[in-house]
Parts: C-alpha cells; structure tokens; sequence
C-alpha cells in the first residue's frame, strides 16, 4: 500500500501541474478572446453606419458578421465557465479511482481531457462513473445515453482526501466504499456551508441520483441520510445528462424556508453547475396576481399560532376528505356554484355580476369552466378598450370647451386618456387579475364544517387569511383559470413531510410539465398539528436507512423517541446531556466559557423566547446572529433562533432550551435534537 500512495501522490501531482497549465492556457485565451471581440465591436462602430444602408452594403456586412461574432462570444463563455471549473479542481482533482478493463477512471466533479484529448478526469455525472458508487467490484455493467448496457471488469475501487492540491488518504474497498469513509469525515466538524458529499455517496443513494428525468421519485430516509445533499446532487446530475434539454433555469428547488437557499448555495457552483431558482411554498401565490393584497399568514406565525390555539381548522382544510370535497365541488362549477364580482368604477358599475353570471352559464355553457373565464377575460377586456375610448372623449369634450387656455389639441388629448385611464386603473387591474371571479366565496362554500365556515367567512372579510386557505385558494386559482408554469421541467422539493396532499398536488399540478423528485421522513414533521401521510401515484418509492450525520450517542437518544428510527453509521462522541437550570442562559455562559464551540445553535421554543436569549447571550459570544423569520442570508457559526426555523440544517452543538416543552411533542424534539453533529444539550 506503502508504494501504492507513492503511485497516487506523483500522479495527483502531475495531474494538479495540468490543471494548472490549463488553468493559464485558459486564461490567456480568454485575454485574447476577450480583445477580439472589443475589436469587432470596434469595427462595426467605425465601418457600419448608424443608419442601415441597404444600396451601401453595411447591412450585409453586419448580417455576415453575425454567426462569427456570436460563436466568438460563445466560446469566451466556455472559457470562462471552464476557468472556474480548473480554478476550484486545482485543490481537489478528484476523489476516486476504478480500475475498469485494466484502466484507471479517475473520477471528479467535471470530465479534464488532456492535451491527447484522452480523459484525464472523468465528471461524477458520466455513466462510467456510476461504477464508482455501485457496492462491489467484479463483473459490472453501466448505462450510456443511447440506453445500451457495457459490460466491464472492475477490479480496484478508490477513494481519496485531497486537500490544497496535497494527498491526505487514500482507502480502497472491494464492496462499501461509503460508510467508512463517511465516519473520518464526520469527525471534521460541519462546515458553514452544506459539504459537498459526492465522494461518499452510496450506492443505494447514486440510484436515487441516477433516476431518469421522465422518473417522479419519493425519497424518505431519517435525519442525517443525506437527503439534502442528495437533492443537489440529483439537480447536478440531471443538468449533465439533460444538457440539451435543461437549463438551471428549468429546474426548481422547493425549500422549506428562506434562509435554506442560502445554505445550500455553494453545492452547485462546486460541481460546476448554476445554482437553480428557489421558492418556498408560500411564495408560489406571488405568481399568481389574483393573490395581490391578499393578506396570508406566514408558516412561521400560524406554526406559533397554533402551538397555543386549536388546530381544528388546520386539520380539517389539510385533509384528505377536505380535499376531496373540494374537488367535488369543483365538479359542479359547471351548472352552479360560480360566483363573480361587481367591477366598478367611482360610482358608476362597469358590469354587474349578474351579467357576468349569465354569460358564464348561459352564453357559454357548452365550453369548459376555464374557457369560459378566459372568453369572459377578453371580453371585459374589449369592454375596457370601449370604455376607455368613451370616457377619454367625454373628457377631451369637456377640456375643450375651457374657456381659459390649458394646452394644445395634443395635450388636451393626453390630459384626457390620462384623466380615463386614471379612473378606470382599477377595473382594468381587476380584470387583468380575474378578480370579477369570487374565488373566496367559491373557497367557502366548499367548506362542508359549519364552525370551520362560519371562521373562514370572518377571516376573509377581514383580509385575514390563514396559512391554512393558501393551498385550497391557490388549487381553485389553478384549476378553475387552468394557470400552470410552462418553464420548469424538474422539481426538488424537500421536507416532503410538512406537505399536506392539497399542498402537493397544488405543487405539481402548477408545475405541470415538471417531474418531482421529493425527499424527506415521516417522523421530521415541524408542525405541532401535522399532515396525514402523503398519499402520490406515479411515483417511484425508496427509502434511505443509515444516518451518518450525528455521532452515536445522539443517534441512540434519537431511537428513544422513533425507536429503530436510525441505523447509526458513525462514531462515538459525549453522552446526551440533560441539564436543570433555573438560569438557562446563565447555564449556557458557563458551559462555553471554557470552551466555546466552533459552532452553536441555541434553539428556543418561540420567536419571543429566542429574543430574549439573545438579548441575553450576545455580548458573551462573539458573532452570535439571532436568525429571522425574513433572513435570506446563512450565518452558522452562533445562532440564536425559534425551533421552526431549524428545519434542514446541522450544528456542531446544539442547546435546546425550555426542552419540557416538546413533552408533549416528541417528533419536534426529534427533528431539534436530529440537528446536533456532535454535542447535544437538553435544558429544563
């Protein structure tokens, strides 16, 4: 083994003194590339006139010159793009090696030819490399594009650290390449920022990676399975293999909080991929513009609403028999149960309901119940333009009959068209929006509970919607208008469990053209009322079952609460500590005065609680950050925050304050202790 990592520590050599000259061969055709195409744009400033010249050719020129300039601008993006790539691989190559048919396969997060052409680097991503995550050597076979299977001889599996260009280990494994290396990096303390765990993913989670696009797949798998790392892995490798047909911008992770997406920010750029756009549930209704000036509740206050009040309405409109009852309903919208506004303008009804109603039921009765809502658009849009016209002559009229001078012909007209558009801003914005549609009304007559009913009607004649009338509204919006986004081909979602089924099927039903790949666990749900069990179709199901995150002695206390919960993959570290302290924070000074950790979640059971820690803590530690609700930005090193912000993340050591209070809730306690790494401290 001895001359074996001599072998590897000369080629990383000769492969970073590659990576390194390729690194500024690219740098210097970027110079160059760049300086081109300043000098065409130079040229056609000084060449082609201003004014296209038909008779004197310059248009000519410019049309010919088109295909050059934009494969020029081309290649200076590949270059850039590949500059990045062999900037960040400088330090770490790659992190393993086959030895397949008798040749290496060097294995890293992009494909390096060398100046032969030959593949000095192979990307994780490419179908030989899925060798590397398979949990044994010998006779095996990988996938290529066109579906056909090569068969290969795999005799040696290797995994390496590289740190700054510097070999640190090597270990070879004839069957599980992950779990032993998982437990020397697990003895790091977790970084700031989420680590880019290619190089130990199994094999039972590269099948998860590796699934096809055309694949919806349902992930569940406990605290510190990977899931999170998982899902961006899974983005990376769709984007590789799928390059022709997706962009970043056509995949979308679906995140349970703000602040997540800036923890997961750097994952993607690591592997050389743009990071994907993000949206939270709660976001989704800002891209519906009926919901403007709606007035929701936030996740996180209607999670502290109900930790003190009855959660009956919750449970009820997440339901499954409530879902189904609004479908039913929805079924009937056809011959009755449509309700419409009254469009107005000062004092003047621009149409009335009624007349709306008619049309709906009587004009169009033969069309679909989204077909006729949009021929009602565009007639009320007609409408609109007619009504435009009449008011902004009235007006001109008027003006114009001033005996005092106010403007010329052309002003006067614009004073007028001002004058209308003015008074007509909100009917116009109120078609625009399908808002002559009573969205709310058709949402409360669907609700079959009478008490449930008589509260939902208060709260939308106040404006006041609960977290709860999101999902319902936004599938009504969905259906009844047949909105989707065209744009997105894929969807991660993660924390799947904190979905209910209508918050899912508004998800992927908006999402239309899109996949899911959904990851989470059954016993992480966040929410004090909860969800019933999510019931899909269609979708492929797995399970994770090692937890590689938290050291033993957590895991154990963890199968205290979910017993057989966990299948510890890890190392041992402190025991649990169950602390009595009347002076929580007084407790906590002491424990860190010695020795502070290199990080620290401090977790409280409300925002007013996590306040008034931090108010007490922060001239004691250093950096400390009390985490908002609003807060987009990822600081780890010290947090002060409310338990229903710490969903997805990990600490180095985490105190859960007022603990008793999860008594009573011991999935919350479980998802809140799952958080701690290595040190996990319970205060009573």
């Amino acid at each position: 083994m001895g001359n074996e990592f001599e072998l590897e520590v000369n080629h990383l050599k000769f492969t970073v003194n590659f990576l390194k000259a390729y690194n500024a061969s690219l740098n210097q055709q970027q110079n160059k590339t760049s300086a081109d195409i300043l000098e065409t744009r130079k040229m056609l400033n000084d060449d082609v006139s201003n004014t296209f010249d038909f008779e004197d050719g310059n248009v000519m020129d410019f049309i010919s010159m088109l295909p050059e300039m934009r494969m020029t601008e081309s290649n200076y993006n590949h270059i850039e793009k590949m500059l990045d790539v062999t900037s960040r691989m400088i330090k770490k190559p790659y992190f393993g090696r086959l030895t397949a048919d008798g040749e290496p396969v060097y294995i890293g997060n992009a494909t390096i030819q060398d100046n032969n052409q030959d593949i000095l680097i192979y990307d994780w991503r490419s179908p030989v490399a899925s060798l590397f995550y398979e949990n044994r050597i010998g006779e095996l076979s990988y996938t290529i594009p066109d579906g056909s299977k090569i068969k290969t001889d795999v005799s040696l599996r290797r995994q390496f650290q590289i740190e700054n260009s510097e070999m640190q280990k090597m270990f070879d494994s004839d069957l599980y390449i992950g779990d032993e290396m998982l437990q020397q990096l697990i003895t790091d303390s977790s970084r700031a920022k989420l680590k880019n765990i290619v190089a130990t993913i199994q094999s039972e989670q590269n099948i998860i990676i590796r699934q096809p696009l055309s694949q919806n797949t349902l992930v569940y798998g406990p605290p510190g399975s990977g899931k999170t790392s998982l899902a961006m892995q899974r983005i990376a490798y769709l984007m590789f293999t799928y390059r022709k047909q997706l962009k970043a911008d056509n995949i979308l992770l679906m995140s349970p909080n703000e602040v997540f997406n800036d923890y997961v920010s750097d994952v993607l750029p690591e592997l050389g991929e743009d990071n994907v756009k993000n949206m939270t549930f709660y976001r989704m209704q800002k891209e519906m513009p009926y919901f403007n000036g709606r007035q929701f509740e936030s996740l996180a206050d209607n999670i502290q609403r109900l930790n003190s009040e009855d959660g009956s309405a919750y449970r009820y409109k997440t339901s499954k028999g409530y879902f189904e009852d609004l479908k039913q309903y929805m079924d009937t919208l056809g011959e009755d149960g449509m309700y419409f506004r009254d469009l107005k303008y000062g004092t003047k009804t621009f149409i009335a309901k009624e007349m709306i109603e008619k049309v709906f039921y009587n004009n169009l009765s033969q069309h679909p119940v989204p077909r006729r809502l949009h021929k009602i658009y565009e007639y009320l849009l007609d409408m609109y333009q007619r009504e435009l016209k009449w008011l902004t002559n009235r007006k001109y009229k008027e003006l114009d009959k001033t005996r005092e001078y106010i403007g010329e012909k052309e002003e006067l007209q614009k004073m007028a068209n001002d004058y209308a558009t003015k008074a007509l801003a909100r009917v116009h914005q109120q078609i625009k929006r399908f808002r002559f549609v009573q969205l709310e009304k058709i949402y409360v007559r669907s609700i079959t509970d009478k008490a449930v009913r008589s509260e939902t009607i208060e709260n939308v004649k106040r404006n006041n919607f609960m977290y709860e009338d999101l999902a319902p509204l936004m599938y009504l919006y969905i259906h009844i208008l047949d909105v989707s986004d065209k744009k997105m081909r894929h969807v991660i979602v993660d924390e799947i469990q904190d979905y209910s089924n209508i918050q899912y099927a508004v998800m992927t039903d908006y999402y239309g053209k899109a996949t899911f790949t959904s990851l989470g666990d059954k016993n992480q749900q966040i929410h004090p009322v909860g969800s019933e069990a999510l019931d899909v179709q269609d979708h492929h199901m797995m399970t994770l079952r090692k937890s590689y995150r938290s050291t033993n002695q957590i895991n154990d206390y963890l199968n205290t609460i979910v017993p057989g919960g966990i299948e510890s993959v890890s190392v041992d570290g402190q025991e649990v500590q169950f602390i009595n302290a009347a002076d929580e924070a007084g407790y906590i000074r002491e424990m860190i005065a010695d020795n502070l950790p290199e990080q620290m979640a401090v977790i409280t059971p409300s925002r007013e609680a996590a306040d008034e820690m931090y108010e007490q803590l922060k001239d004691d530690i250093p950096g400390l950050k009390n985490l908002q609700e609003v807060d987009t930005i990822y600081n780890q090193d010290y947090l002060v925050l409310p338990y229903y912000l710490s969903k997805g993340f990990e600490y180095n050591t985490v105190i859960i304050t007022e603990s008793e209070f999860y008594d009573d809730l011991p999935l919350i306690k479980y998802v809140l202790a799952s958080r701690a790494t290595r040190n996990l401290y319970l205060i009573d």
